[in-house]
């Protein structure tokens, strides 16, 4: 069985992406991987690419979830945002960074969604 931060990772992100295509996202990949690090969720919303953080926590006793893209974890997706366009050839599509922050119950069942559209900016 695999540990529980996993688990909640893995509800969350699959959430995520069934609130998404029911807002009609329109998935290009998942866990998507460069040398610099991992994108969970790469999509279109109409005509913008779309790179979406989920973050996903079982309480709010460290803060709701969507807090835990500090400066830091800006700044990287930034720039992952950009290995992507650069490797699929997408540099003159227009772009954002959304999170999508989800609180589960101990079943692991979704209590809550918050989907911040253009969260991170840049630099």
């Amino acid at each position: 069985m695999r540990p529980l931060r996993d688990r909640v990772g893995r509800a969350g992100e699959e959430a995520a992406l069934a609130y998404l295509r029911e807002h009609g996202f329109r998935i290009l990949a998942r866990d998507w991987r460069s040398r610099i690090g991992q994108i969970d969720i790469v999509a279109e919303d109409g005509e913008t690419l779309v790179l979406v953080e989920v973050k996903a926590r079982r309480g709010t006793s460290f803060g709701v979830p969507q807090e835990a893209v500090d400066a830091r974890k800006q700044h990287k997706l930034r720039m992952l945002l950009e290995v992507y366009r650069s490797d699929t050839h997408r540099q003159r599509q227009p772009c954002r960074i959304d999170v999508v922050g989800l609180l589960l119950d101990d079943s692991l069942a979704v209590t809550s969604v918050e989907h911040i559209p253009d969260a991170v900016h840049g630099d």
